[in-house]
């Protein structure tokens, strides 16, 4: 297939630009830096978060590349038939062994604003991509109205983590790990990252294997 190059477009130039300059400090930094991370990679943590451009994992936990394992979809939301997310959660657990998957929802998210305003709106059939994903989403904002109307949307933020880390301890993917691995299986974590002032917050909600002994330091997920 033929076509233009990316370089014959300003922006995506500068980006090429930028790249190059990155790459070259990284070099200048540590020259062992690409050479060693080129064979292979040993990320302990699975993140799970949204497809937001403000909420960069590795950047906002301080990490480098090669430290984290990432899917990113709208309104961070795992469902037993999303092959995509399914697939991730395997190699990070078959291959990595990953020690901890970390479910990340943020402040003002634009998937979660999406299924509040679904939510307050009678119900119809879904005919677009968008609202077929949402629907699990607007569903549960529906079950957190009260008589004073819909939930706030930090409300449903947190109670949409709270969800997908119970999705998550109940899929096949989890409970294969942790019944090969027993109390080494990985542990589930919920959080949310704040827009406002660049802070994450636990939610209290971590669930590991039966058995497990929470807090405890678990050993190095050799291959």
């Amino acid at each position: 297939m033929s076509g233009q190059s990316s370089l014959a477009y300003p922006e995506m130039a500068d980006l090429f630009n930028r790249n190059d300059k990155w790459a070259e400090g990284v070099r200048k930094r540590d020259p062992t830096f690409f050479p060693k991370h080129f064979p292979g990679q040993r990320p302990e943590i699975l993140w799970i978060g949204c497809s937001d451009a403000r909420v960069p994992e590795t950047t906002i936990m301080g990490c480098q590349p090669g430290d984290v394992f990432v899917h990113r979809n709208i309104a961070n939301l795992y469902s037993p038939q999303d092959d995509s997310l399914n697939a991730v959660m395997m190699i990070a657990l078959q291959n990595f062994k990953v020690k901890h998957i970390v479910i990340t929802g943020h402040t003002n998210c634009v998937g979660c604003t999406t299924a509040l305003n679904v939510s307050r709106l009678p119900l119809t059939p879904a005919t677009t991509s968008l609202q077929r994903y949402i629907q699990p989403l607007a569903t549960l904002s529906r079950t957190l109205f009260t008589a004073d109307g819909p939930p706030t949307l930090d409300l449903l933020v947190e109670e949409n983590v709270l969800q997908q880390v119970k999705n998550l301890s109940e899929c096949d993917v989890v409970k294969n790990d942790w019944n090969k691995r027993g109390t080494d299986g990985v542990r589930i974590h919920g959080w949310v990252y704040h827009l406002e002032n660049g802070t994450i917050r636990d939610l209290d909600c971590s669930i590991g294997p039966p058995g497990h002994v929470p807090g405890q330091r678990m050993v190095k997920n050799y291959f």
